[in-house]
């Protein structure tokens, strides 16, 4: 009896099966394309002709032209100490409503990079991480999830940040101590352009600090440390904008929506906002209590997604919030709107927690140790080298310059504690004995 119903259910599997797969490619693809992306890996396992077909460029092409591209938000996840689970994430949502991330395991031999930058369909990375010089620059393919060297940048850089606008991206970072410049990549012909712009707008307290690049009316808009920057690519001209550089947008990310910028403030515990044509800044209203919810300062990042915006961060826990070991990443979609008075409204969408991990850090947010001696430690080395007490105080450096260098090295100047660094001649008595 079992055998003869199994044999019948083969028997009107078959027909089914033979009916769709006889259909002709093109059809076939113009189905699967109007299936939701996140059904793909699902999909796959049907067999070797369905994985063929969506993981194919041919996919792609028809989604766009069917107008069912989705929107798809990406994490990188990464660890003080190297982890298994460092690598890209992606945001995907499950069939209880809630969303979570998901870890995209053909990229887990993906190389390391300081800055993303995201054109189209591709992710692209520049240079290295932890203020290393580095010519790196690579691609990931959204749609099959492969990567792809790039030709190196023109000048190795540190503390790179990268803006699209015309076709072409711009790598902005360090290649001195002192010395900033932006080398140009085409997407189109995916190769470097063989100029470098030179930027005079560094100084001792810039050098080797992580700093924000964003897109606005045709303008490049920079920020390190303590200023901020303007680039005209087609006046080629640097130019300055004390209002926006008025705020430091740099420490909680930024983007930008409809020629207006937004970054969450941690230290004012607002969403703000700033238009470049009315050349000021205004807090976005109506996320009360989402940021009564948001604690520890520079663990927050917004981002563009889709048509709203994409805030992650980590939960206040108790009145004053410490790391702790386990690290739980949140992450809300706030909607946008403007109502009467030209003010701008945010709406939650959801707020999901969507990664927990040992001590993890997501976005590129380090860790730095700053390391500094007490005067009994100073007098205790001396000892040791000399013998006796320094006779004066060491020269300092000026404390722009030297909280720079500890950014880059805590220890970099214990190698001028030499003993002919301090050999002082010793004058002789005018005393009679």
């Amino acid at each position: 009896m079992t055998s003869k119903i199994n044999g019948e259910n083969e028997q009107s599997s078959q027909p089914q099966q033979s009916l769709f797969t006889s259909l002709p490619e093109d059809v076939v693809v113009d189905i699967l394309a109007r299936v939701p992306r996140c059904d793909y890996p699902t999909l796959s396992l049907v067999s070797k002709q369905f994985h063929s077909l969506v993981t194919s460029h041919e996919i792609y092409v028809r989604r766009s032209l069917l107008r069912c591209t989705e929107k798809c938000l990406y994490v990188v996840i990464l660890n003080v100490n190297e982890s298994p689970n460092d690598g890209l994430y992606i945001l995907r949502r499950k069939a209880n409503g809630n969303h979570r991330l998901v870890y995209i395991s053909s990229l887990s031999n993906w190389p390391i990079a300081e800055s993303f930058l995201v054109v189209g369909s591709m992710i692209y990375g520049f240079g290295g991480m932890d203020w290393e010089i580095s010519s790196r620059a690579f691609s990931i393919d959204c749609r099959s999830h492969t990567m792809q060297p790039l030709p190196d940048m023109p000048i190795p850089m540190a503390d790179t940040c990268a803006g699209f606008l015309d076709g072409k991206i711009y790598v902005f970072g360090h290649c001195s101590m002192i010395s900033e410049v932006i080398v140009v990549f085409n997407t189109k012909t995916q190769v470097w352009e063989p100029r470098v712009i030179k930027a005079n707008t560094s100084s001792p307290a810039e050098a080797w600090h992580f700093g924000q690049m964003v897109v606005m009316d045709d303008k490049i808009y920079t920020r390190y440390l303590l200023n901020g920057f303007v680039y005209v690519p087609k006046e080629n001209k640097w130019e300055k904008d004390e209002v926006l550089n008025s705020k430091t947008w740099e420490d909680g990310g930024a983007c930008v929506l409809d020629e207006v910028m937004y970054y969450y403030d941690s230290f004012g515990k607002c969403l703000n906002r700033y238009d470049p044509k009315e050349r000021r800044w205004g807090v976005v209203k109506g996320l009360d209590d989402l940021v009564a919810e948001i604690g520890f300062p520079y663990w927050t990042n917004t981002l563009r997604y889709g048509r709203n915006l994409a805030l992650y961060f980590r939960k206040r826990e108790g009145e004053e919030p410490r790391p702790s070991s386990i690290q739980k990443i949140w992450c809300a979609e706030i909607s946008l709107g403007r109502r009467q008075g030209n003010d701008i409204w945010g709406e939650v969408e959801w707020c999901d927690q969507l990664h927990e991990d040992q001590k993890g850090q997501y976005y590129h947010w380090e860790e730095k140790v700053f390391v500094t001696l007490s005067s009994k430690e100073k007098k205790e080395d001396f000892m040791a080298m000399k013998g006796c007490k320094p006779s004066h105080r060491p020269k300092k450096r000026a404390k722009l310059v030297q909280s720079s260098l500890l950014l880059v090295s805590p220890g970099t100047w214990l190698a001028d504690m030499c003993p002919d660094r301090y050999d002082v001649g010793v004058k002789k008595s005018s005393k009679k004995v």
